[in-house]
């Protein structure tokens, strides 16, 4: 039996960038994968969609080209050459990563773990296969997987889940995407931009229910604007099959027919291992955790997906690097910090959407801020004043930010509009840094920029923004 001090089961961003931190700390690890290195996001999610994301942007403005004095694009879409693109892309970042674990020598067993038993002080790790493995420390980084409706099947034929729908080398005639989230919304934008017939079902009042209510409601006024009709506060009750078309019998007596459907209805944690003679404390699947990510067991980690924290790959990649920390210090105590790592704020994480318009957000929504501080400010700057945005041609939304009134302490900040994904990060740093509006009207915003629209929202806390209208 091989024994190493860490196992770790999942090669997702969690579990591939927690082995590579502990190899930098020479602490010998191990990762078992069922699959190839990288997980859900970067084979099935994150990364495929924002090549076909991209490649939507492009052929989006070329459509527009004599706007810009430029000469018409005639050609066809060719989507047979952007699905090879997608997939090279996700190729070429999965072989990077093996190359990594290759280059430091991290073993990865490819094959299911089934169950964890303990022996003496050590945990024992059994594969599908028959393999065993033992080690002094466990992470669990085992993610999440698509959930469907009661009675409804998702077969990766016609009704697809969101790795299925990457996995279609021509694009249908019409789309059904079941399910206003983050993942629904995202397929919806690109599959418009690519001429599909579009149509969302969202069960909630409104789309991407998570974010500020604002950024709700402009984004379905501008998916109606580019032709996606969006139904909410339906639910979608069946679905049947014709000869060459799905029809969807919805909660509100209508239906609808599409040549595919999108199911986007959340994910659920994969929590199938047997623990024998040893007790895994969960909640509704999702494996408990305290601020350290230790569970229930002592020292068994869960990180990512699995613990149903905040389903986002960053999260799990901070998660996992934490832990890795927490293990070197326990390992190493000479080199022990004089306090341990600081517990992961969830709140601060960015929240971000790959839509047209593109979105993204940090710390407090406006409703979530009235309940948590007596007194809140809002600053608004439309992108529509922004000089940057307005010679990309892209000005379609605005940056909000939101600030305790006592202090002027920016608390939330919120993004539609061009590279919003980007300018967040400034956002989580004022955010984690807890400034002032005060303090970032001390810093100098480089003229013309996107992110003047920033410094701006962050000036109307005060109402002292110079361009706002």
């Amino acid at each position: 039996m091989q024994h190493t001090q860490v196992i770790i089961i999942g090669g997702g961003p969690g579990g591939y960038e927690t082995a590579i931190r502990l190899s930098q700390y020479n602490i010998e690890c191990l990762v078992i994968e069922k699959a190839r290195l990288g997980g859900v996001c970067l084979n099935w999610g994150c990364i495929p969609t924002k090549a076909l994301v991209k490649s939507a942007e492009l052929y989006s403005e070329m459509l527009d080209a004599p706007a810009w004095g430029l000469p018409a694009n005639h050609q066809a879409l060719d989507y047979a050459k952007v699905y090879e693109r997608k997939n090279a892309v996700v190729e070429q970042l999965v072989s990077g990563i093996e190359y990594l674990f290759r280059k430091r020598k991290i073993p990865m067993v490819q094959g299911t773990a089934i169950s964890v038993h303990k022996e003496a002080d050590n945990y024992i790790v059994e594969t599908e296969a028959g393999e065993s493995f033992s080690c002094c420390y466990l992470i669990l980084a085992t993610g999440s997987e698509a959930k469907s409706l009661p009675g409804i099947e998702i077969d990766e034929v016609d009704i697809l889940s969101s790795t299925g729908i990457l996995k279609l080398d021509k694009l249908p005639e019409s789309l059904a995407v079941v399910g206003g989230g983050v993942i629904g919304c995202e397929f919806a934008s690109i599959f418009a931009t690519f001429g599909v017939k579009v149509s969302i079902i969202e069960f909630l009042p409104r789309l991407v229910a998570l974010e500020d209510e604002e950024i709700s409601k402009r984004l379905a006024l501008s998916f109606k604007k580019g032709g996606i009709s969006v139904k909410t506060g339906v639910g979608v009750q069946s679905i049947s099959k014709g000869s060459d078309s799905l029809e969807l019998s919805l909660s509100d007596g209508s239906s609808l027919t599409a040549e595919k459907v999108l199911m986007s209805v959340g994910r659920i944690p994969v929590n199938n291992l047997r623990w024998i003679d040893l007790e895994l404390k969960t909640e509704r699947g999702a494996i408990q955790i305290d601020d350290a990510m230790q569970t229930s067991l002592d020292r068994v980690f869960a990180i990512g997906d699995v613990t149903a924290r905040l389903q986002l790959a960053h999260t799990a990649s901070k998660q996992g690097l934490i832990v890795a920390e927490i293990i070197r210090n326990a390992l190493t105590p000479a080199l022990q910090p004089s306090s341990p790592p600081a517990a992961l704020n969830y709140i601060n994480i960015p929240r971000c959407t790959f839509t047209h318009p593109e979105i993204a957000s940090v710390g407090y929504t406006q409703a979530e801020a009235e309940k948590v501080f007596p007194e809140i400010r809002i600053g608004k700057f439309p992108f529509t004043a922004n000089g940057k945005a307005m010679a990309m041609g892209n000005t379609a939304g605005f940056v909000k930010t939101i600030a305790r009134a006592d202090t002027n302490e920016l608390v939330g900040m919120h993004i539609m509009g061009p590279n919003a994904a980007e300018l967040i990060a400034q956002g989580a740093i004022l955010i984690a840094n807890h400034n002032t509006s005060e303090d970032a009207e001390a810093v100098v915003f480089a003229h013309p920029t996107l992110s003047e629209a920033i410094m701006e929202a962050m000036e109307d806390l005060r109402n002292l923004s110079i361009h706002k209208i």
